[in-house]
């Protein structure tokens, strides 16, 4: 019993809020990642919406094209919120890992610049193809993003 509760993985909260001086890194980039997650909450909404009129639409009218790039924009416009959500609980999972401390910041400098990457590619790929012949009349008709 005793070594099942020394087991327990702690607390993110206590990773981000700890009595060290690190904690003013962490809760900055805590502060980041929950700003950029907000942001692209809205993104999750625009997805739900664009796939509940693509379901509602006679798919014999929308064609090949828009189905390869609603494919596209539903998959671009999610990973924003999904990159900044992971990035949350992927920094305590590192610095929790029994790895050496020079791996560990190593493994977090690259999350800190391959998630902004990830972020700002993923959502430059959802504006392009919203306007693309195919997705621009049916997002216009639908006001889908207002």
């Amino acid at each position: 019993m005793a070594d099942e509760e020394e087991q327990k993985p702690e607390s993110i909260w206590k990773f981000y809020f700890q009595a060290r001086w690190q904690t003013v890194m962490t809760t900055h980039f805590l502060i980041v990642a929950l700003y950029m997650s907000l942001f692209y909450v809205g993104n999750i909404w625009n997805a739900v919406k664009f796939a509940f009129f693509t379901f509602i639409t006679s798919t014999e009218m929308l064609g090949l094209d828009f189905a390869l790039w609603g494919i596209i924009f539903e998959i671009s416009v999610v990973i924003p919120f999904l990159a900044s959500w992971y990035a949350i609980l992927l920094l305590p999972k590192i610095w929790r890992s029994p790895y050496t401390r020079f791996q560990k910041s190593l493994l977090t400098i690259l999350m800190i610049i391959v998630i902004p990457m990830i972020i700002i590619i993923t959502d430059t790929i959802a504006r392009f193809s919203l306007e693309t012949d195919a997705l621009r009349e049916f997002v216009a008709l639908h006001h889908i993003f207002s």
